[in-house]
């Protein structure tokens, strides 16, 4: 597997998070001007530097979406607001090592609040909600088409590795335009449950879905008999170990899958010699720290030895045949993330295809990269079959 084709950066850490903004044009989070043009005021890409210039633009878009509300254009200021979350977000991406970083906690915070104002002026529902969830709460978003309150299908976006509740906004206007109910939310280790509550990723991630399904199930606009839920990047792991365990889902899809975090994330380094290796490239990188530093901390953890075994329980295929719902696995050529998906749908007994995108399309990289229009074309498709939806 090679990387995707270069965009900008010829370091594809950050290349790919530029891919991600500019991705986000499709659903009014970016503009592709605005991104590229910030792109090159980075510079030499550093943690350091990709704050400062995403911050700068993060902050003009947030001004813009202020004049426009207060001059009563809302859609103007709809567009400004959801470009300067996605922005923000940006922000902070690799700087994400410190909790405290006051860079990266106020940045998280203006990443929420753009995107809530942003909520206030969409034409169709958009509640933030809270569910019960081990004593405390989980933040989520519930997004319907309209206000008819009608049962609609209803499709589960747990967050990512990285992502947030706000964030998981790419994936639902192309869910609202084919008539779903779309609940994006946030487990341990992820936007408030971890930057707020310190709360860390758990394997055992059926303990944070059931409850969820649990609040879902009570709201009256949620068609009890077809739930789908879409597990993206490193909700390529939870969905599926999630619904190994919750029979009340309907559809399955993993983009990519990622059954075994250990198995893909160090395959030559699962042993002892794994600690020592990343100790030495971490000294000698300071980009290559951060990115082990960032997802250490995500797990509540401060040891590179720890952090390895710690993805070791980072395994669900033992429990791949207790999966009751038909599946679709997701590879985009030149995925970092892919490769496993012949793994999970060996271990599946439920009905399972794969579906391959690929660079010849378009839709390579990461969660098919730029190509989310293909994406969604194939995904939604297979949806509505396995959903009833489609004749």
């Amino acid at each position: 597997m090679s990387d995707p084709a270069k965009v900008f950066f010829r370091d594809p850490s950050y290349d790919g998070q530029l891919v991600r903004t500019l991705a986000a044009a499709t659903v009014e989070a970016a503009d592709l001007g605005e991104a590229m043009a910030t792109a090159r005021r980075v510079g030499k890409p550093s943690g350091t530097a990709w704050h400062a210039a995403w911050a700068r633009t993060a902050g003009g878009a947030a001004t813009v979406a202020d004049a426009a509300r207060r001059s009563g254009d809302g859609v103007t200021a709809r567009h400004a607001f959801l470009r300067a979350s996605e922005y923000f977000r940006q922000a902070y991406y690799f700087i994400r090592s410190d909790l405290d970083d006051e860079r990266l906690q106020a940045a998280y915070r203006s990443h929420v609040e753009m995107f809530e104002a942003a909520c206030l002026l969409m034409d169709h529902p958009a509640e933030q909600v809270r569910i019960p969830y081990d004593g405390t709460e989980l933040k989520g978003y519930l997004f319907a088409p309209d206000r008819t309150g009608v049962a609609r299908p209803t499709l589960l976006f747990p967050c990512g590795d990285d992502s947030t509740a706000e964030a998981g906004w790419v994936n639902v206007p192309p869910a609202l335009q084919r008539g779903y109910n779309i609940l994006v939310f946030e487990g341990p280790g992820q936007g408030e449950a971890l930057f707020t509550q310190r709360l860390f990723f758990r394997p055992d991630f059926e303990r944070v879905l059931t409850p969820v399904l649990d609040w879902l199930l009570a709201r009256p606009e949620v068609d009890r008999t077809r739930l789908g839920i879409v597990g993206r990047s490193f909700a390529g792991y939870l969905a599926p170990r999630g619904a190994a365990f919750d029979d009340r889902l309907a559809a399955l899809v993993c983009d990519p899958a990622q059954p075994d975090l250990a198995a893909r994330l160090a395959p030559g380094l699962a042993g002892k010699v794994a600690a020592p290796v990343v100790k030495v490239q971490m000294r000698i990188d300071e980009d290559r720290s951060e990115f082990f530093r960032a997802r250490m901390v995500a797990h509540g953890l401060d040891s590179i030895g720890r952090y390895f075994a710690e993805l070791r329980q980072f395994n669900m295929l033992p429990f791949a045949a207790r999966i009751t719902c038909p599946t679709l696995i997701v590879e985009a050529e030149n995925d970092f993330a892919g490769g496993s998906g012949e793994s999970l749908h060996d271990a599946l007994t439920a009905p399972s295809e794969i579906v391959h995108l690929t660079a010849a399309e378009g839709a390579d990289g990461h969660c098919a990269g730029l190509g989310q229009e293909i994406w969604a074309g194939v995904v939604y498709g297979w949806l509505e079959r396995t959903l009833g939806l489609q004749d």
